[in-house]
């Protein structure tokens, strides 16, 4: 039965380690919401469409929505002074005016293996 616990136990931390949406380290400060409010697009890894739409930024957190062909993810999220948060499995980086990285980690079903894979997405105007 110690045997069983200890490996629920050990699971368990690992995965909600890896899962965190804080890197440690990560530092946070008011942002300039006009930067990231507003409803972004671009093509993910497998060419398909994607929409990020962040709302009521305050601070140095917003209201993401990242709509992709996974489906349909909703979260508050924490913007770090370094322009970036995260949302699931993919973060979201400030790179320019209007101008975003999407990094997302997919693994491949078969064989087991994390990529990051990125997409660039632009700003609605």
């Amino acid at each position: 039965m110690a045997d069983i616990m200890s490996i629920l136990q050990s699971s368990y931390s690992t995965a909600s380690a890896s899962q965190s949406l804080l890197s440690p380290g990560d530092k946070f400060a008011p942002v300039d919401p006009t930067k990231y409010q507003g409803t972004w697009t671009g093509k993910d890894y497998k060419n398909q469409p994607f929409t990020i739409t962040i709302s009521k930024v305050s601070g140095y957190r917003a209201n993401v929505t990242y709509e992709s062909s996974a489906g349909l993810q909703y979260q508050r999220a924490f913007i770090t002074t370094k322009g970036t948060f995260r949302i699931g499995d993919s973060q979201f980086m400030l790179t320019g005016t209007g101008v975003a990285q999407l990094n997302t980690i997919a693994t491949d079903p078969t064989t087991g293996i994390q990529t990051d894979q990125q997409a660039v997405a632009t700003l609605k105007t």
